[in-house]
C-alpha cells in the first residue's frame, strides 16, 4: 500500500512539474520566407522594463505597446541575407508563450512584415539566459502576438554577431 501511495504521489508530482513546461517552438521558415521583407537591429530605449515573477499565468494583456521615440536603428540585413538569417533563427529553440517580460528592452531584432507588422526578438544577453522577448506588432505599434523566448540565449547573440557583425 506505501508503494502504490509513493508512486502515485510521484506521478503527481511530475505531472505539475511537467505541466507547467512550456511547449517547445520554432519559427516557420517557409512562412518567414514568403513574408519578411526586412530585418534590422535596433536599440530600443526602455529602463522600466518589468519582469514578470512567473511566466505563468498568460500576462498577454500585460504586454506594452511598442513606442517608436524608444527605438533608435542600428543597421539593415542586406537582403542578399535574409534567407540565410531565417533558416538560423527557425533551427533556433523557443519557448512558446513563455513571458519573462512586459516589453523588449536593449539591442533587438526586428523583422518587418510585407502586411506592415513587424516582429521584436531580444533576449537577456547580459545574463545568457533565455528570458527575453519575441513579440509581434501591427504598424502602430499595437500588440498582435506574443511568440515567447529563446530557450538559450545564445541563440540570440549568434543571430546578432554572425549577421549584424556585433558584441552584446
Amino acid at each position: 500500500m506505501k508503494k502504490l501511495v509513493a508512486i502515485v504521489l510521484a506521478g503527481v508530482l511530475f505531472l505539475t512539474l511537467a505541466a507547467c513546461d512550456p511547449m517547445p517552438y520554432s519559427y516557420d521558415r517557409n512562412e518567414l520566407q514568403n513574408s519578411v521583407v526586412g530585418i534590422e537591429l535596433i536599440y530600443y530605449a526602455n529602463p522600466e522594463q518589468k519582469r514578470f515573477k512567473s511566466w505563468v499565468p498568460n500576462h498577454y494583456s500585460k504586454l506594452l505597446p511598442f513606442d517608436f521615440a524608444k527605438m533608435r536603428h542600428i543597421k539593415t540585413l542586406d537582403k542578399e541575407h535574409h534567407n540565410d538569417f531565417i533558416t538560423q533563427l527557425s533551427e533556433a529553440s523557443m519557448l512558446y508563450r513563455y513571458y519573462s517580460f512586459d516589453s523588449p528592452n536593449g539591442f533587438c531584432i526586428r523583422l518587418l512584415y510585407s502586411n506592415g507588422d513587424f516582429e521584436i526578438i531580444t533576449t537577456d544577453y547580459t545574463h545568457d539566459s533565455f528570458q527575453g522577448y519575441a513579440g509581434r506588432y501591427n504598424s502602430e505599434g499595437k500588440v498582435v502576438d506574443f511568440a515567447g523566448t529563446f530557450d538559450w540565449g545564445k541563440y540570440y547573440t549568434d543571430l546578432v554577431y554572425d549577421y549584424f557583425e556585433m558584441q552584446l
